[in-house]
């Protein structure tokens, strides 16, 4: 019946809905042939410019256009009232269905008579009898016990049986001790039904908290091994920096020794040097006036000019100027050689070049 009343009301907010939508549109669609601004507001804030627009005065306003607006003002005010039926009802539909279920899961029957099964009066007074010497009630008693527990031998005879009534207080274990003894077939059956409820209970907590300690033992295995990692990255960026300074130290030795084994190494020509020299060597080539080729002394003088090392220090400006002067000098014509370069001039501008006398001869 509930059921059949909330869907009453839903599908009737449904059609009110569509109907609200519906006559929201026609009115829309009126008010747009007046004034499209007061359309856009009345999108926004309606039904208050609606309501605004019907009462003003206005030109062409028929009585069918006056008919939409009602039924747009009607349909807004049922879905409002609907809205209050359905904010009061389906709560107290869902109010009443919570305490109902509330109400069944109550159990006010007593604990020994939850697992009792028994067709008739006779066979419940005989379940209640603790008489021995009744057979029937000897038989229905044992025969409820099994009924409700079929394992009650193997409970009795567990470990775990005798391990949960130990760690009963001492009272609990004399009534527990009664009841298996001569009790009832309802006090045994709730006797074993608490024990089974414990015992799960137990091994409840019992996974429980092994699955909390490998949690546990898993979250310490992962941090030691962050730990391991983080120090072995430790270790090999020690091992880097260390390797970068002996490496760093090695260029420094090295580059403080290029000095010295650049005073031990001879000092190549530079470009100008060397096109000084072959200027040189081209002077010293020149023809000597009844020889074919080269003489020997301008053969000797060449091979000296191949052979001597680069000067140990480059010339600078002044330094340049002097060498130019004295080359010059030693080039001016001597009387009696026609322009050509004697040998001794020849000599004297291998040793200005080379910084070491020619052997004279």
């Amino acid at each position: 019946m509930d059921s059949i009343i909330i869907f009453g009301l839903c599908l009737a907010a449904l059609v009110v809905i569509v109907a609200s939508f519906w006559y929201l549109f026609q009115t829309v669609r009126i008010m747009w042939g007046y004034s499209s601004l007061l359309t856009i507001a009345a999108v926004l804030f309606s039904p208050l410019v609606h309501i605004v627009f019907y009462f003003i005065p206005k030109d062409g306003f028929n009585q069918y256009e006056r008919g939409l607006f009602k039924k747009y003002f009607l349909s807004i005010a049922a879905l409002a009232i609907l809205g209050v039926v359905v904010s009061i009802v389906i709560p107290s539909i869902i109010g009443q269905d919570q305490d109902s279920e509330m109400t069944s899961e109550i159990d006010t029957s007593q604990p020994w008579d939850w697992d009792i099964r028994a067709e008739n009066q006779e066979e419940v007074l005989a379940l209640t009898n603790t008489d021995s010497n009744d057979d029937k009630a000897a038989e229905l008693h044992f025969e409820a016990i099994y009924q409700a527990h079929p394992d009650a031998d193997k409970v009795m005879e567990s470990p775990e049986f005798e391990s949960w009534l130990q760690g009963k207080p001492a009272e609990e274990q004399d009534d527990v001790a009664r009841i298996l003894k001569e009790g009832t077939a309802a006090e045994v059956i709730y006797v074993f039904s608490t024990y089974k409820k414990d015992l799960k209970n137990y091994r409840d907590y019992e996974y429980q908290a092994k699955r909390d300690n490998a949690q546990a033992l898993a979250q310490r295995d992962y941090q030691e091994k962050q730990s391991r990692e983080l120090e072995a990255i430790k270790a090999h960026n020690q091992r880097s920096q260390q390797a970068q300074y002996q490496q760093s130290q090695q260029q420094l030795s090295a580059q403080a020794s290029l000095p010295s084994q650049r005073t031990n190494t001879e000092r190549q020509l530079s470009y100008d040097e060397k096109l000084e020299r072959e200027r040189i060597k081209a002077l010293i080539s020149e023809p000597v006036r009844g020889s074919k080729g080269l003489t020997a002394s301008q053969t000797e003088q060449l091979r000296a000019l191949e052979q001597a090392p680069a000067p140990t220090v480059r010339r600078g400006y002044n330094e340049r100027l002097e060498y130019e002067r004295e080359k010059a000098r030693i080039r001016e014509p001597v009387k009696g050689s026609n322009g050509e370069l004697t040998r001794a001039q020849r000599d004297a501008l291998v040793a200005l070049e080379t910084g070491q006398p020619m052997p004279s001869r």
